[in-house]
């Protein structure tokens, strides 16, 4: 792992140099191979970990020029620090040594003050990961071509493991970068731990490395390990451990991980290759709900470059005016009457037609866009409300409900995007509803909490959507201001149940008594609009009322003056 002494590989024909320059090594605390020219140097490199070579210059035979120029033309160790050692400094030797790929050079006599720092440098620069001491991402890829090139003649399999921590942004943000450090330090040496563990249990005596890429993301090299159901019992540990509470700063963090798993048994060349399929299954982990592990197939590089394309093209959608905002009427229950809109975002693809939300709002959280694209919504509904307002005076009391996402909580100037839409369009506040789901309160309570009441001091309503669904404590309802709570549909479609209709009345009674509203989301029959009416539920929406409408369509509603049919004002 990452505790073990660098190892040396001194190269030179003259024993007595290389015997002394051996013990100086030694005794600082490298672990030193050494090679009498520059064939028996290649040998060493292929069977054995190296992390740095001292290459005398001029060798019978094979040179150390020569030598260099064989090691940086060799896929697996391209990136293995080389320092030349050379009679004479400043020679055109030293200059063709750099322009081959070296690293540095030391003259002889060796000044071992200068050479153990030059050293040091290179080992340090490629090996550690300065935050956890863990090899960086240059020495994961020459132990993993290492082994790639080794992997048709041994016939021993093994395993990447890709990881990233699941929430760690906002545990960054919330509480600091600080503690940001604190926790990928301990998930560092958890991690270790538990792979001391896995060592003696499955690995044997073949290869085990554990990297920092970089960020919150971590990769594991199993020696030894073939098979799917191995590879999946290993990283259920992995998760396991991850999963235990952390102490950051005198609070209590919980995290998760999400893991790609990629086999050797898949036939790759480059290590490059095999950490892109990795990343790729822990992509699809993530996407299936995080806190879990996959195993890389082909489909799922596919999936991936759907995905870029599909980033790729939502960069430019707004610019390109493909993006829409649909209109789902909000009912009075008991009035029968329209009483309000939920704008709905809608991407209009000129190739694929209707891209469906649930696929192109998440990569729009995860790239950032979300943050322009939910500002255009809010301020492009909020126009069209004033344009129905001042064209049908009757509608000037109707409200729009518009989605904030997490990435948009998150972010540090919602307050001050909120305040200039409504300055610039002149909607008034109380006529403006910002709807959030259950999940983003969980993820960061006290943030969230700041964030809503900031919200409030400008005099717009809040939303809590798809109530219901998630963990929430209902401590929450009173402590965030909330005026409206929005059943999940998934309630509302079983409201025959009994069960799910004690669900709905404990929820309408409940925000009966904090003075909120209720709506239900996804009424689609008579029946289910009759037994919310007999269950007290205030207002709903769904297609049984109308579908989300075009701007031009919902305009017709207002002008017409006619929102429901018989059915509806009868009850169903």
């Amino acid at each position: 792992m990452n505790h073990t002494p660098a190892t040396l590989l001194v190269v030179d024909d003259d024993p007595m140099n290389r015997d002394a320059l051996s013990r100086r090594l030694i005794r600082t605390g490298y672990t030193v191979l050494t090679a009498e020219s520059g064939a028996a140097a290649l040998e060493l490199v292929s069977t054995h970990r190296v992390d740095a070579v001292l290459l005398d210059v001029m060798m019978p035979g094979m040179s150390g020029l020569d030598t260099l120029r064989v090691l940086r033309e060799s896929r697996s160790v391209s990136e293995l620090p080389i320092i030349m050692v050379t009679a004479k400094d400043g020679s055109d030797d030293v200059v063709e040594a750099l322009d081959l790929g070296a690293n540095d050079y030391v003259t002889k006599p060796i000044d071992y003050a200068v050479a153990l720092a030059r050293i040091r440098a290179q080992v340090t620069a490629r090996r550690a990961d300065p935050l956890t001491g863990l090899p960086n991402r240059v020495l994961f890829l020459e132990r993993l071509n290492r082994l790639l090139a080794r992997g048709e003649a041994s016939g021993r399999p093994f395993a990447v493991f890709f990881l990233d921590l699941d929430r760690f942004k906002l545990i960054n943000d919330s509480l600091g970068h600080v503690a940001g450090d604190e926790l990928l330090l301990a998930v560092a040496r958890r991690l270790e731990k538990a792979l001391r563990a896995t060592d003696t249990v499955c690995r044997g005596d073949g290869e085990l490395t554990l990297a920092r890429l970089g960020g919150d993301e971590f990769t594991i090299l199993l020696d030894g390990v073939g098979s799917a159901e191995q590879a999946q019992a290993i990283a259920e540990r992995l998760r396991a451990v991850v999963a235990q509470p952390f102490e950051l700063q005198g609070r209590e963090v919980v995290t998760s991980v999400s893991i790609g798993i990629v086999l050797s048994a898949a036939g790759y060349a480059r290590a490059e290759e095999m950490i892109r399929d990795a990343d790729t299954a822990m992509y699809r982990a993530k996407e299936l709900g995080k806190g879990r592990c996959e195993i890389f197939d082909h489909s799922m590089r596919l999936a991936a470059q759907q995905r870029l394309q599909l980033e790729s093209d939502l960069r430019f959608a707004l610019d390109r005016g493909e993006l829409e905002i649909h209109y789902q009427p909000i009912v009075s229950l008991v009035e029968c009457q329209l009483c309000g809109f939920e704008a709905l975002l809608r991407w209009n693809h000129p190739q694929r037609g209707l891209v469906s939300p649930a696929e192109f709002i998440p990569t729009a959280e995860e790239t950032g866009s979300i943050v322009p694209i939910g500002n255009w919504v809010l301020a492009q509904a909020c126009r069209q409300m004033r344009e129905w307002e001042r064209e049908f005076p009757s509608s000037r009391d109707l409200t729009i409900s518009v989605n904030l996402s997490a990435r948009q909580c998150m972010e540090p100037g919602l307050l001050a995007d909120v305040a200039r839409i409504l300055r610039q369009t002149g909607m008034a506040p109380g006529r403006v509803k910002l709807e959030i789901t259950e999940g983003i309160v969980l993820e960061n309570t006290d943030e969230v909490a700041r964030i809503l009441h900031d919200l409030r001091t400008l005099g717009v309503q809040l939303g809590l959507d798809d109530f219901g669904m998630g963990y929430s404590a209902l401590s929450y309802l009173q402590r965030f201001p909330f005026q409206t709570i929005k059943i999940d549909r998934t309630f509302v479609s079983g409201v025959q149940d009994v069960a799910n209709a004690e669900i709905i009345r404990a929820i309408v009674s409940l925000a009966d008594g904090l003075d909120m509203n209720v709506t239900a989301e996804g009424v689609e029959t008579g029946e289910q609009l009759h037994r919310l009416r007999e269950l007290a539920c205030g207002f709903g929406q769904g297609f049984y009322f109308r579908q989300p409408l075009s701007s031009s369509d919902a305009r017709d509603v207002l002008r017409s003056g006619v929102f429901a049919g018989s059915s509806v004002a009868a009850g169903g």
